[in-house]
């Protein structure tokens, strides 16, 4: 088929192989199986993962002989909390660093305040995640736009991953995050698996903030293991181990209607797959080819 982009990449998340927050998922895999495979399969570009070496040196040629760019990588943020915000703010700007040496364009901002799975003070798992007061909302915009600036200085751009289990997981919260943010300073991450996850209508979300997402990452889910974790409110992580993630064309997503809207947007750049490990057979190599060659007959890309 004719392609649908001129200027967008297909690249894939070591998450496919080896979890990064589960250390029991996917540990048998080495950095040299994860950027070997993710080439062999098609994809041209990588985000960082807890297997790859964090000096330049090493990694950057690493990439290049296996015709891999490194796309950006994950950093936590406690922006919402007034005890550890200015901690993670430079920690945030010192993973900046490393990617602006590693020739990213992207940094990926996670909010962890309240997060059901990444918040240092308390593991809140069962309780859920604990959704923001006004103040809350303020001091986080404000790091937001305060992180984004510093990116725009390094040349980079800063995305904001919308996902479940924090305080911005629905429409309305992300409405809200980009009321209060920026639209220079700081854009969306759209993830397609964590929107379903959490009831959003995907194709609405694009739609409505296709002027503000900058960075794609495409998983899919199964159903049925969906419907379970919602009937037993089973946790993130637990929902990651029984497989409610896949890769795209192989869950419930529609793909064909995402990719429809990002061309009428004109939208450039990474769209990254990324289908949380949760087992090793059939080997991760498969689904990584699996995904790239459908996203391929879907696209022309």
């Amino acid at each position: 088929m004719e392609k649908m982009f001129s200027n967008v990449k297909f690249g894939a998340h070591p998450i496919n192989w080896c979890n990064d927050d589960m250390d029991n998922l996917g540990d048998e895999y080495s950095f040299e199986d994860i950027v070997d495979q993710a080439s062999q399969a098609g994809y041209v570009g990588i985000e960082l993962g807890r297997k790859f070496p964090r000096d330049p040196k090493i990694l950057k040629p690493e990439l290049e002989k296996r015709g891999l760019s490194l796309t950006s990588g994950w950093c936590d943020t406690m922006f919402g909390c007034e005890e550890l915000r200015d901690k993670f703010f430079d920690e945030f700007k010192e993973k900046a660093m490393f990617f602006k040496e590693m020739g990213c364009k992207f940094v990926i901002a996670a909010e962890g305040t309240g997060s059901s799975c990444w918040d240092p003070r308390e593991y809140r798992a069962e309780k859920g995640v604990q959704k923001f007061n006004e103040k809350e909302w303020k001091l986080f915009a404000d790091g937001l736009n305060a992180a984004g600036a510093f990116c725009k200085e390094q040349g980079m751009i800063l995305v904001y991953h919308v996902h479940t289990g924090t305080c911005v997981e629905t429409h309305e919260e992300t409405q809200k995050m980009c009321d209060l943010t920026d639209p220079d300073l700081v854009y969306i991450l759209a993830d397609t698996g964590h929107l379903h996850f959490c009831g959003v209508d995907i194709p609405k979300f694009f739609e409505y903030f296709a002027d503000r997402i900058k960075y794609v990452h495409l998983k899919d889910i199964r159903p049925l293991v969906l419907e379970v974790v919602k009937q037993f409110n089973v946790d993130f992580n637990n929902a990651v181990k029984a497989g409610i993630f896949t890769v795209p064309g192989d869950g419930c997503i529609d793909y064909k209607a995402v990719m429809n809207i990002l061309q009428k947007h004109n939208y450039e750049g990474w769209m990254m797959v990324e289908a949380e490990q949760y087992l090793n057979t059939p080997k991760a190599f498969e689904f990584a080819k699996m995904a790239r060659e459908y996203l391929k007959e879907i696209t022309g890309v």
